[in-house]
């Protein structure tokens, strides 16, 4: 019977960047069990591995390379490496990310530039390396990058990160625009306070503890609730949506 809704990742590429823990990791588990096989790019690909693991015992096609979001070089070898061995890539979900929360008065430049370029930088060249693969070969891809709260309505303690990932949104609705005739859409995802490990290393600066108080759903996010988005961003059912940021926050940006 034909579904009248289709999740189906079967047959597609997907990349997913920071997969070896936390959210990538969902995301990365969450597509292997909808059909799609996967590249995945991390700073250190020894970690990566059990992620690698476990999706093959799905039968999907799973392979690793080093990459380093804060070096465009590194983005466009990581690229290359995937389409070379892929031979075509679908899906980007850009999930990489770093975050070091304290007053906005006691951040240096170095780490003030590894936070942009991170968040922001990296992701801006993985998703231009990756759209021109695309454009390349004529794929109806679908990028996505995952957001995050602070970037919608900002928040304190986290300037630098609040900054770079409402950057994140202007060129989500920015390349959305530019790439719709190459039927390539654009979205991103934006969590509030999730259950990883980056959160743990967050919350023991007790001021930014305090904001986990805010949400009205009144608790954290799973991972896998942020990688059910991720899956509908990259199906076939969302071939009709482009340019938006969908907030899995609890309700936090709402009130």
């Amino acid at each position: 019977m034909t579904k009248r809704v289709n999740f189906d990742l079967t047959g597609k590429v997907m990349i997913v960047t920071g997969a070896s823990k936390g959210i990538g990791k969902a995301i990365a588990l969450a597509a292997a069990e909808w059909g799609a096989d996967l590249a995945l790019g991390n700073r250190n690909v020894e970690e990566a591995q059990p992620v690698v693991e476990e999706c093959r015992a799905m039968g999907r096609r799973v392979e690793a390379w080093p990459l380093d979001l804060a070096s465009v070089a590194s983005i466009n070898n990581f690229v290359d490496n995937v389409a070379a061995a892929f031979g075509r890539i679908d899906v980007l979900v850009n999930n990489a990310g770093v975050n070091t929360p304290k007053p906005a008065l006691d951040y240096t430049e170095d780490e003030f530039d590894f936070i942009v370029d991170v968040n922001f930088k990296g992701a801006y060249f993985i998703a231009t390396a990756v759209a021109r693969k695309m454009i390349e070969q004529n794929i109806e891809g679908a990028i996505i990058t995952i957001s995050s709260q602070a970037g919608v309505v900002g928040g304190p303690l986290r300037t630098p990160y609040a900054s770079a990932k409402g950057a994140v949104g202007q060129f989500t609705r920015s390349l959305a625009a530019e790439w719709a005739p190459n039927k390539i859409t654009v979205n991103a995802v934006a969590p509030t306070f999730t259950r990883t490990p980056m959160l743990e290393a967050a919350v023991k600066n007790p001021a930014f503890a305090k904001n986990l108080e805010k949400v009205p759903m009144g608790r954290l996010a799973e991972p896998e609730e942020i990688a059910g988005a991720v899956i509908y961003l990259a199906s076939p059912a969302a071939r009709m949506t482009t340019g938006q940021i969908i907030c899995v926050d609890g309700g936090y940006t709402a009130v």
